[in-house]
């Protein structure tokens, strides 16, 4: 059997390049640390690094073990943290990962607003299409994301944003309610890059309907993105709320206002389920109820059907 003692001196090579960093990492004398490095690749019947010149390399049998060895690791830390919890009565600590615009737009403000129902330890930010990579890991129990989660994770939809035009007082769209698309693709855009979820709603839109617009501003910041708007240099296409007094329009396509949908994800066989189920049912809820208390507009994302998450 495996001790978690040694795959901890394992990863903690692996992460520093060399025995000797790692050994002082974690502590431990250099040659107790190879000792038990050479006894854990005996037990296992495999070489786990290359031989040669430099820094460590792991073999392909180490590539291989290497999830193995983060993930029992995470959910040893996760049993202790549990247990420490428990045995205070407290809630069970629960961690998100979640892009930029999710945190600052969703789960900042439901967290502001009390709205918490459930322990929750800490949200850590990650890309948009990385944030189940982390959940799998083990180092969050739920990914929050505009992109589906992998068919291996339990699924839930927490809402759709509003993919809006974000225009500065003084532009006409200011005074408007609602902007077509086939009208708002004649301004001076702003845009995110392609992995942007508001500009991939945006960009399906625009093709489905035939449309096309002419040299936008492409940017990688969503804040500067709406400070370029701000000042008068075009309208931002984004799910962010506004800053710099900038006016929200939202966008008319056909099937309603375009929009994007975002979803949580999770292990169905998460150590603490219904906990987990709980805080993404109070986030769904917040999200429903306050950000978007708008039943009666149709929001339509063209990236994802409604029933099909």
């Amino acid at each position: 059997m495996v001790e978690i003692r040694v795959l901890r001196y394992f990863l903690a090579v692996v992460d520093h390049g060399s025995v000797t960093a790692a050994a002082r990492a974690v502590r431990v004398a250099q040659p107790s640390l190879s000792r038990q490095l050479h006894n854990l690749q005996q037990k296992l019947g495999v070489e786990l690094f290359r031989r040669g010149p430099g820094a460590l390399r792991l073999s392909v049998a180490g590539e291989r073990f290497l999830p193995l060895a983060r993930d029992l690791v995470a959910r040893a830390d996760q049993a202790s943290s549990v247990l420490r919890h428990l045995a205070r009565g407290d809630d069970i600590p629960l961690t998100i990962a979640a892009p930029a615009t999710t945190i600052a737009d969703v789960l900042g403000p439901y967290l502001a607003g009390r709205y918490l129902r459930s322990g929750l330890n800490d949200i850590i930010e990650r890309d948009t299409r990385t944030v189940y990579d982390v959940v799998q890991r083990g180092d969050a129990d739920i990914g929050i994301s505009t992109f589906p989660p992998p068919g291996s994770m339990e699924t839930r939809v927490i809402g759709r944003a509003p993919v809006c035009a974000l225009a500065s007082p003084e532009h006409p769209l200011a005074g408007q309610t609602q902007v077509a698309l086939a009208d708002l693709v004649r301004e001076s855009l702003i845009l995110m890059h392609r992995n942007n979820a508001a500009r991939l709603a945006f960009d399906t839109a625009t093709a489905g309907q035939g449309l096309a617009y002419v040299d936008p501003r492409v940017v990688s910041v969503t804040s500067v993105a709406r400070a370029l708007a701000a000042s008068g240099q075009g309208v931002a296409v984004l799910t962010d709320q506004p800053l710099f007094n900038l006016i929200r329009v939202p966008i008319q396509i056909p099937e309603g206002i375009l929009a994007v949908t975002l979803y949580a994800g999770w292990d169905p066989d998460h150590f603490a389920a219904p906990a987990v189920s709980a805080l993404v049912d109070s986030i769904s809820d917040y999200h429903r109820n306050v950000l978007t208390p708008t039943a009666e507009i149709t929001i339509a994302d063209p990236l994802h059907t409604p029933d099909r998450p």
